[in-house]
């Protein structure tokens, strides 16, 4: 009976209409000692091959680029990024995407790279950026650089993410002469001071690891990306997180009040909705209630400092329309 369910499921949504832009993320490949981080590279291509089959251009960073800044228009999309810059990106990872002529980008923990065997050389890089392959900022340090706010304060704050940041630029200057233009935070963690910095030298888009499609009502220094590993690179799943569209909402969708968490969020699109769900990873799903435009849910009492929030919604069309947003519990 199971068996039936899950066919009659994947039937289902084969025929539905899937959403526009999706990014995925990977790290690593092959690699059984860390399964948090590991995709098989069998799993790899089932998705090469589904992203194919179903119709949807692969693009490439600069292509998204071009949307958002409206030199390119709208298609079905997706984009294959790969953060921290693993050796098995090259390979296991490389081969593939050749094999399939998919494009792809890699964004670098500049510490790690070619100062260890568990991570990219740089005759590897310079290899597969001759091929195509984009490369972008994922940070020197790899630090969880919100955590430091408080104890450095704003002014110490920003000068130690700026050099942070800048150590990169020149490692990757020194051995390629170009500039960076993409970043992914660390963890997917940051702030505005953050965003800020990036704006100042020259970056136009920066990535989280929350879920989610994107569409141009998100801000391009928050875009979201679907993890595909463990029970999350199934074909099953896969499906699932192209069957979604984005939710869109005014505003910050929460407020902290008196040490509490409170969520307040005004849907913008779509114009009806139903069968709200709101969700805290620290919590897990939480009782909600629609208020006119907005959906509102608490007060929770939040101990961990990182948390996400994600917020659901059904529409006319009964499509599901979904945004996640990382929350801290350190508000400023």
């Amino acid at each position: 009976m199971r068996r039936i369910i899950f066919f009659l499921l994947l039937i289902i949504l084969s025929f539905t209409s899937f959403s526009n832009i999706v990014i995925f993320i990977y790290h690593r490949f092959d690699d059984e000692r860390y399964p948090t981080t590991n995709t098989w590279i069998s799993e790899l291509e089932l998705h090469i091959k589904m992203v194919k089959r179903l119709g949807y251009k692969v693009w490439t960073l600069k292509d998204l680029e071009d949307y958002i800044y409206g030199r390119k228009e709208k298609e079905n999309a997706v984009i294959f990024t790969i953060d921290d810059g693993y050796v098995t990106v090259y390979t296991k990872a490389f081969p593939v995407f050749k094999k399939y002529d998919v494009p792809f980008s890699v964004f670098l923990y500049f510490k790690g790279v070619g100062n260890s065997s568990e991570y990219l050389t740089w005759d590897m890089i310079r290899e597969m950026k001759e091929w195509g392959v984009e490369f972008g900022n994922h940070s020197y340090s790899h630090e969880k650089f919100p955590s430091f706010y408080e104890k450095l304060g704003r002014k110490k704050f920003i000068e130690f993410f700026e050099k942070d940041l800048q150590q990169g630029e020149e490692i990757w200057e020194k051995h390629m002469g170009t500039r960076l233009k993409y970043y992914a935070y660390p963890y997917g963690y940051y702030n505005k001071d953050m965003i800020n910095i990036l704006k100042k030298h020259g970056y136009v888009l920066a990535f989280m690891q929350l879920s989610g499609p994107y569409t141009k009502e998100i801000s391009p220094y928050e875009i979201p990306r679907e993890a595909l590993l463990e029970d999350w690179a199934t074909e099953e799943h896969v499906r699932y997180i192209l069957s979604r569209e984005a939710l869109i909402v005014e505003g910050t969708p929460y407020y902290w009040k008196d040490g509490k968490f409170y969520v307040k969020a005004r849907i913008v699109y779509p114009e009806y909705i139903k069968n709200q769900v709101v969700y805290i990873r620290e919590k897990g799903i939480v009782s909600s209630k629609k208020a006119g435009d907005n959906i509102v849910a608490g007060p929770f009492v939040i101990n961990n400092e990182y948390n996400s929030l994600m917020i659901s919604v059904r529409g006319k069309d009964n499509k599901e329309y979904v945004r996640y947003f990382l929350i801290r519990k350190q508000s400023y």
